[in-house]
């Protein structure tokens, strides 16, 4: 491109725009590949330099202090950037910072953060180092504004390198889809399809967008072609558990394939136990402390029995981190170390057992949808960002997989229009089953020995009935403390304002920001040149003349009823911020204001139960019209059923959450004070019944397993939740020496939480603890707003003596945080929720882990509420053993190796003070632990972690 561009970058003290400040700013001039000229400049803020941030990029207040402020550098900045197109990583930011500075530049920008995800849909992440290291760019100083600067003038000429590779019909298609919004990239298309007009008489590639498809779609039928079903091998023959046992041995193919391996007598015995269960066909239970080596334990028995005997196992998983790294990591490895093979090319030679990696409709592309949003003529921003992602990925993906694109949130909406769904889903009836993703990836699952799922899909399956997932009869259930929570989610039922105006919206589009026609404005086209009838055409236009008065009074009857649940939870009901949910009683439905909110459903649920009626009209004149070769016939019915479904589930779901007329149910509302919006839940009050019934009892096999699962060293209380009826339990401890390698302090002189004064202790321990510890400490909260308060007292102190302070949702990404703390080891890293599990820092970046307060649920929280009343004594049978499930994840954070070794302080004085207290540390490893005043525990602490005290 023989045009001049300027790549800017600024460093700065935080994230937010008028609060943060500049600390440096630079920019580099370049035409094509040629540096033309380069600005950088260190700013002195008004306050000090975050620690922080001093560490993230390396600028010191000694660097800063002789450096002028933004004013003085502004003009030379200025007019060094001129009118120049900028190009930035993340560009808006950038840009907002120099605004809240004075500094507005109206030229044209580019984001290569936007431009990469785009052009390279194939890489694991778009932070400017990765896209650096992929490129082969070098970016030895990130975070210093010369270098990203420079590192992302350099990803910026890729990308347009790759634009250049377009064909020109491809470049058309994109500035044709793109006409309809205000797009910055779109001149850069149009200019490299000017240079490429002089050639367009050559076939450079593809013609057309749906030449788009043809490239994939014939990678897809290759593979379909080489895909045959699993079936029985005949040999019912026991699987050999010595054959399993000797796998293990050193003297196996697992310690023959790796060097300094140490057998671990934990997973062979676990190994046994899956292979005697898939052997028997029984129930094993199964807890595997933290370095046990879970996973291999029951992959390799499930391998072997499922290649003996050509059947199917099925493992789920809750993450997405165990689930990719099984099928990515563990389940090709295991491949290698069977089939003896050298090369890791699995294509090598044949494999020992074959897998698959499942997902819900939801996450594949429905190649039918796709082409329909295409045609549409009305887009929304976001819907066009999402196509256009689409159509630049399909030519390379072979799984048509969401997960392989970077969709921000608005595009994850667009998304749900042109994924596979089961109400739009016509199976082998459409044009383009052959080369359908979800279908490609359910025929791999087929011919698999193993099926890696998650658990949504898992429970999803059983709630649909969808089928979603191939025949099988063994299943192994990873992370199973986190099943009872997912089948609630997944057999539960959600509604809103928005949700019920789309349905109605679908019937009869009153125009708006929707993209799709309503069912009865494309109905006519249907029938056009079809064998139908003039009597069939005049019967449904007289369904739908008689539908459309209902559709006005019902759009007119949900806002009145939305409306008087507005009021109700705002006058009434006055839930506070911090919870939201009100959970529907008896009592709450006894006050006069429900009565109103009664009435107005039951005048809404009038003109449900008339539409319902309309469309099962119209779908019983359409299976009467299946040989009239109506237009997209088996889409048209389809779509009528869902809406018919949908229509008669929703009246049956409000009626449980309105009047309480099933016991089984859990019902309440959620107020949205940002949009201002209530919406209607209601949850099983039991899974137990749902997932014996369903699941278990429909197994020959059934294996949960999770380093979680025991109270008290007793199984008794996950079995009665999930309804697991007489396992076999194996409680396997963890090969890590806890006695050697951790300590449990617990201060005697904390106050209670909710006690007046616990807040101040809580602040001024971590400040003495993390100072003696240099840092290297994760605090674990149960609330949010408990983590601000925190993060606010201790941030300033803490950074005085050379400590950072991350918090999560104020410092970036989970992802992010995790990385700058292993980075980083003089760091305090403050989380919730999410950051109990999942977390592996091996190391001593990670050496102390305080847990604030013992993890009991919100005694308001709708679901728990309304469960705990099932029981004689709830808090000693559900809220403590919950907790304590809760409490061993996050105890399970710390020592993740041999080599590990740590300290965990309990500031919750309550497992001394309370009964209760003693079965949160006998559900433990074996733990040396003390007791003692809060101003000891620095000094211990550094001593047992070997620091100067």
């Amino acid at each position: 491109m023989d045009r001049i561009f300027v790549a800017l970058d600024v460093e700065t003290t935080g994230l937010e725009a008028g609060v943060d400040e500049v600390i440096e700013i630079a920019a580099v001039k370049f035409r094509d590949d040629e540096v033309l000229e380069t600005f950088q400049q260190l700013v002195k803020p008004r306050h000090s330099l975050p620690l922080k941030i001093a560490r993230l990029t390396g600028i010191t207040d000694e660097m800063l202090a002789d450096a002028p402020r933004f004013s003085a550098v502004a003009p030379s900045f200025a007019t060094f950037v001129k009118s120049y197109p900028v190009v930035g990583h993340s560009v808006g930011f950038d840009l907002r910072m120099l605004q809240a500075q004075g500094m507005r530049f109206p030229q044209q920008s580019y984001d290569t953060f936007e431009m990469a995800t785009l052009l390279m849909p194939e890489a694991p992440s778009y932070s400017l180092s990765t896209l650096a290291s992929m490129l082969g760019i070098v970016h030895n100083e990130a975070h210093r504004a010369l270098a990203d600067s420079d590192a992302t003038r350099q990803v910026f000429m890729h990308m347009v390198r790759r634009i250049e590779a377009l064909s020109f019909n491809e470049l058309g298609e994109i500035i044709k889809l793109t006409g309809q919004i205000q797009w910055p990239l779109r001149d850069l298309f149009s200019e490299v399809q000017r240079s490429k007009a002089k050639f367009a008489f050559v076939d450079e590639g593809r013609t057309t967008k749906d030449d788009d498809l043809s490239a994939s779609n014939a990678k897809l039928r290759t593979q379909n072609s080489e895909l045959l079903p699993l079936k029985p091998t005949g040999n019912a023959a026991p699987l050999d558990v010595q054959a399993v046992q000797q796998f293990f041995a050193p003297t196996g193919a697992l310690g023959q394939a790796f060097h300094g391996y140490e057998q671990r007598p934990q997973q062979v015995s676990m190994a046994e136990e899956v292979a005697n269960a898939l052997n028997s066909g029984g129930r094993l239970m199964v807890e595997a402390g933290t370095g046990v080596g879970k996973s291999m334990a029951y992959l390799v028995p499930s391998a072997m029995y499922a290649a003996q005997r050509g059947e199917r196992v099925v493992v789920s998983t809750n993450t997405i981190n165990l689930q990719d790294q099984l099928f990515f990591k563990d389940i090709p490895d295991l491949q290698k170390i069977m089939g003896g093979r050298q090369s890791d090319d699995p294509a090598a030679e044949e494999q020992p057992f074959t897998a698959a990696l499942l997902k819900g409709r939801g996450n594949y592309l429905c190649l039918q949808r796709y082409k329909q949003l295409r045609r549409s003529e009305r887009l929304t921003e976001e819907e066009v960002r999402t196509l256009l992602k689409v159509q630049l990925w399909m030519p390379t993906t072979t799984t048509g997989d969401k997960a392989e694109l970077m969709l921000m949130e608005r595009e994850n909406a667009a998304w749900g229009k042109i994924n596979v769904t089961p109400d739009t889903c016509t199976g082998a009836r459409c044009p383009d089953f052959r080369e359908c993703y979800f279908f490609q990836a359910r025929r791999k699952a087929e011919a698999a020995h193993i099926v890696v799922v998650n658990h949504a899909l898992l429970l999803a399956d059983l709630a649909s009935e969808a089928n979603v997932l191939p025949p099988y009869d063994h299943l192994v259930i990873d992370e199973a403390h986190n099943l009872e929570d997912v089948a609630t989610d997944q057999l539960g039922f959600e509604l809103d304002q928005a949700r019920l105006l789309d349905f109605l919206d679908s019937l009869f589009q009153t125009g708006g920001a929707s993209t799709t026609d309503g069912l009865f404005a494309r109905l006519p086209n249907h029938f056009r040149e079809s064998a139908a009838t003039q009597g069939d055409m005049d019967k449904a236009s007289e369904i739908a003349r008689a539908m459309g008065p209902a559709v006005t009074r019902a759009r007119e009857r949900v806002y009145d009823c939305f409306n008087r649940l507005m009021a109700f939870m705002t006058r009434e009901a006055e839930v506070s911020v911090y919870d939201p949910r009100l959970r529907l009683t008896a009592k709450v439905r006894n006050t006069p204001a429900w009565n109103e909110v009664e009435q107005a459903w039951e005048n809404l649920d009038l003109q449900l139960l008339e539409i319902g009626r309309g469309l099962g009209k119209l779908e019983e004149l359409l299976v009467n019209l299946k040989d009239a070769e109506l237009l997209e016939y088996d889409t048209l019915l389809l779509r009528v059923q869902m809406l018919r479904r949908f229509a008669g589930e929703v009246r049956i779901n409000i009626g449980y959450v309105i009047t309480g007329s099933e016991e089984k149910q859990i019902t309440w509302l959620t107020y949205d004070r940002q949009r201002e919006t209530v919406a209607l839940h209601a949850a099983p009050l039991s899974v137990a019944e749902l997932l014996q019934a369903n699941l278990f009892s429909q197994k020959a096999t059934a294996v949960l397993a999770s380093a979680t699962l025991s109270v008290n060293n007793s199984f008794e209380y996950v079995e009665q939740r999930i309804g697991l009826e007489q396992p076999t339990e194996r409680h396997l401890d963890s090969p890590f020496d806890y006695t050697q390698q951790a300590l449990i302090y617990l201060p005697n002189d904390m106050p209670e939480p909710n006690h007046n004064g616990y807040q101040r202790a809580l602040e001024n321990t971590l400040i003495e603890l993390c100072a003696a510890t240099e840092g290297r400490a994760l605090v674990l909260f149960t609330a949010n707003n408990a983590l601000r308060q925190t993060y606010r007292a201790i941030q300033e102190p803490l950074e005085d003596q050379g400590i950072a302070v991350l918090g999560q949702g104020i410092d970036g990404s989970r992802r992010s945080l995790i990385q700058r703390f292993k980075e980083f080891p003089r760091t305090v890293l403050l989380g919730t929720t999410s950051f109990w599990e999942g977390v592996d820092v091996v190391g001593d970046a990670l050496s102390v882990l305080v847990i604030a307060k013992l993890p009991f649920s919100v005694p308001n929280d709708p679901v728990f509420a309304a469960r705990s009343e099932g029981f004689q004594d709830a808090f000693h049978d559900y809220s403590v053993p919950q907790a304590i499930l809760r409490f061993k994840q996050g105890f399970g954070r710390l020592i993740r190796s041999r080599n590990d070794r740590g300290i965990v302080v309990v500031l919750d004085k309550r497992v001394l003070s309370k009964k209760y207290g003693q079965q949160f540390l006998d559900s433990l490893p074996e733990t040396l632990v003390r007791s003692g005043s809060t101003r000891h525990l620095p000094a211990l602490a550094a001593r047992f972690l070997g620091k100067p005290s």
